[in-house]
């Protein structure tokens, strides 16, 4: 069920993904996008390009830049496979962390993913699970790609899966820093080709960040001139 590469609607992969949580967990993941899915559609659109680049089963690393709170939920929108992903440990209060945890998310803390956040990473790969990181560790002041946390050059050795880049465009304007609440505004997605352990091999920890880096930011400025053609908006100056 899908509208070819720039529709918003979800992928169907070639192969079945894996199944990392359970039954009702699958169900009310599903249900959290449709929503988020038809909210999106009604206040300025979705439209994703390469879905077809992430892999259909195992585990993955998708990472992307980071530009608003809207991120985690755009990018699982368009995906098939349902996201594991990492957030602030200040934001599991009572209700709100319940919530997060209910569609994949777990705490790191702010300044470093920490030896449970690197722990409950790798086994969520080991099961199967597409784990969705923001190697910048904060979002965005001004809408473009800042360096990458040396961590995820450590965690990308560690787990030899694949990693799929990802970038995004228009979720800065939807919610920027500076706003309590989000706003109509178009968001794209680019997903890159995956980087495959084999690509890793033999780079210092330095060239691992350099190269997710400038695929992160390759991303965004496809995801940037996807949007001007169809919305008719300026980027931001790269």
């Amino acid at each position: 069920m899908t509208r070819g590469s720039d529709g918003a609607t979800l992928d169907d992969p070639t192969t079945a993904p894996a199944f990392d949580r359970s039954w009702a967990l699958r169900v009310w993941y599903d249900a959290v996008r449709f929503a988020m899915l038809a909210l999106f559609e009604a206040t300025g659109g979705l439209r994703a390009s390469g879905r077809e680049n992430m892999p259909g089963s195992g585990g993955v690393l998708l990472v992307s830049n980071h530009l608003s709170y809207l991120d985690v939920f755009v990018l699982g929108i368009p995906l098939r496979r349902q996201l594991n992903y990492v957030a602030r440990s200040t934001l599991f209060l009572p209700i709100l962390g319940a919530f997060i945890r209910s569609v994949g998310g777990f705490p790191i803390n702010r300044e470093g993913m920490g030896a449970s956040g690197l722990k409950e990473t790798l086994r969520r790969l080991k099961r199967g699970g597409v784990v969705n990181l923001f190697p910048e560790g904060t979002r965005s002041l001004d809408g473009l790609v800042g360096p990458l946390k040396p961590g995820i050059a450590i965690l990308a050795k560690k787990t030899r899966m694949p990693i799929v880049p990802a970038g995004l465009a228009g979720t800065f304007e939807g919610w920027p820093r500076n706003h309590l609440f989000p706003m109509p505004h178009p968001v794209r997605i680019v997903y890159g080709p995956a980087i495959y352990p084999s690509e890793l091999a033999g780079l210092s920890s330095e060239d691992v960040t350099a190269l997710l880096h400038a695929r992160i930011v390759a991303c965004h400025r496809e995801a940037l001139l996807l949007l001007v053609r169809d919305m008719g908006i300026d980027p931001p100056e790269a």
